[in-house]
């Protein structure tokens, strides 16, 4: 299924025609797994730079096996367990596993390479009262980071909206947030399907998105497993800013107003639908080697946004050939271990291996 551009709208309409054609995905494959893995959130130092430059072609390569000679490329966010960025590692302190095989790294760096990040932004009826909030914090983490940086901004309500397609520019980015108008539905899946599906197809390089939602999907014509597995092919990191608990804060009284009234209360009032929704944002972030960022446990929006950023600037860059070159279309899972005592690293979980070669750019 592909979402084609209209300009800079992302046609959702044709969503309802293109549904009857959903890809099959196998289920004899292999799939994630479902546990989530924990992700140290504090700030810390920035790791020193490696004296190896990556080259152009380096920068170019993707993380789906397939490219550059069949590597594997993994971002690697390495922390001590007190707090803080780890720096100087070397490449003889990584182990990385495919399927509880030990790889050999083939490549390494611990300075940051260029990123594509897409900033996808809930700008439904229920975060009207924070949009200005959101403009401010989104301008602070563009301006954050580096020039060879580029950036994306998709918003959703009713409907998936491109409304800035790959930029460095700030002044571009500020434009673009400017015309968010919050109201409507939140159709969350759709969003996320056409993020993978149109907007990072073909990105080779180091890629992440930023999701920023309530969390509650109330109208999508896709399904969250279907863009979840969209993402785990992308090889994007997925940061999930989070404010679904002051959501769920809010659904509580609603749904007391209506069971006083005699009123039926909508399945996204209701407790077990939030906690599913919650449950499937974690592990979309956790497998994708992001996090789940909780906006009630920062000041406002600028500091969680900061957070994502920090990590972004300092993780290392690691690559690998898997020794199994079958494209057999399986799930893979990935385990880096760091040699050094005291030191918690994250990654993205795995990655199918089915034999996909993006276009080159």
């Amino acid at each position: 299924m592909r979402l084609r551009y209209n300009g800079e709208v992302l046609l959702a309409p044709l969503l309802l025609l293109i549904s009857l054609f959903l890809p099959f995905v196998p289920q004899d494959q292999g799939n994630p797994p479902s546990e989530q893995a924990d992700t140290p959130s504090e700030q810390g130092e920035v790791p020193s730079e490696s004296p190896d430059t990556p080259s152009d072609e380096t920068r170019d390569e993707g993380f789906r096996i397939g490219v550059a000679v069949d590597q594997v490329f993994l971002s690697v966010s390495a922390r001590a367990v007190r707090g803080g960025f780890v720096k100087n590692l070397t490449r003889e302190d990584f182990r990385v596993y495919e399927n509880e095989r030990l790889q050999e790294i083939v490549n390494f760096y611990s300075e940051r390479v260029p990123v594509r990040v897409v900033l996808l932004i809930d700008a439904s009826g229920s975060t009207r009262h924070s949009q200005a909030e959101i403009r401010r914090a989104a301008l602070r983490f563009v301006e954050s980071l580096g020039e060879e940086d580029e950036f994306a901004v998709i918003t959703f309500n009713h409907q998936p909206r491109l409304i800035l397609n790959w930029s460095g520019e700030l002044e571009r980015v500020k434009t673009a947030l400017e015309t968010v108008y919050a109201r409507g539905n939140t159709v969350l899946n759709d969003a996320l399907y056409v993020t993978f599906d149109d907007l990072l197809d073909g990105v080779l390089g180091k890629s992440a998105v930023i999701l920023l939602t309530d969390g509650i999907d109330t109208g999508s014509m896709v399904s969250f497993e279907e863009s979840m597995d969209l993402a785990f092919r992308s090889g994007a990191i997925v940061y999930v800013v989070s404010k679904l608990e002051e959501y769920w804060a809010s659904a509580i009284g609603y749904r007391q107003q209506l069971q006083s009234q005699s009123r039926m209360i909508p399945k996204e009032l209701s407790d077990s639908y939030i906690l599913e929704q919650k449950r499937a944002l974690s592990r979309l972030a956790n497998l994708t080697g992001g996090a789940v960022l909780d906006t009630r446990a920062f000041s406002d929006l600028t500091d969680v946004y900061a957070q994502v950023a920090e990590e972004l600037k300092n993780q290392y860059y690691v690559s690998y050939i898997p020794t199994n070159q079958a494209k057999d279309g399986t799930w893979r899972e990935i385990r880096v271990e760091v040699s050094r005592g005291g030191v918690a690293v994250a990654t993205r979980r795995g990655y199918f291996a089915d034999g996909f070669v993006p276009p080159a750019n």
